[in-house]
């Protein structure tokens, strides 16, 4: 899976590293991610993103800051999808590419 972030297009994969990743850095479990602090799903997405690059050898050298600061509150709903499917979630959305709005 991938995920468009302004022009540039990012591998995703949902690993138990990643997952362990975030915990570890937010105190938060991701069973616990919700709208109650939707600065979380990009956050988680990062980890995501991250591990995805590491599975095809691609260099990520960004911050989790840095990636925050990449994604507009407009792509918010774009995330919470591309989440949902990287992580098993509903199939009835195509597959493949999500893709946020270019700036």
């Amino acid at each position: 899976m991938e995920i468009t972030i302004g022009n540039k297009t990012y591998p995703m994969r949902a690993t138990m590293r990643g997952w362990r990743k975030f915990e570890k850095n937010t105190g938060v479990k991701v069973t616990e991610v919700d709208a109650t602090d939707i600065t979380l799903i990009p956050e988680l997405i990062f980890y995501f993103v991250q591990e995805g690059c590491i599975a095809q050898g691609m260099k990520f050298t960004m911050e989790v800051d840095e990636w925050l600061g990449e994604i507009e509150v407009t792509d918010l709903p774009i995330l919470v999808d591309a989440m949902t499917e990287v992580m098993g979630g509903s199939k009835d959305k195509k597959k493949g590419k999500t893709k946020a709005k270019s700036r």
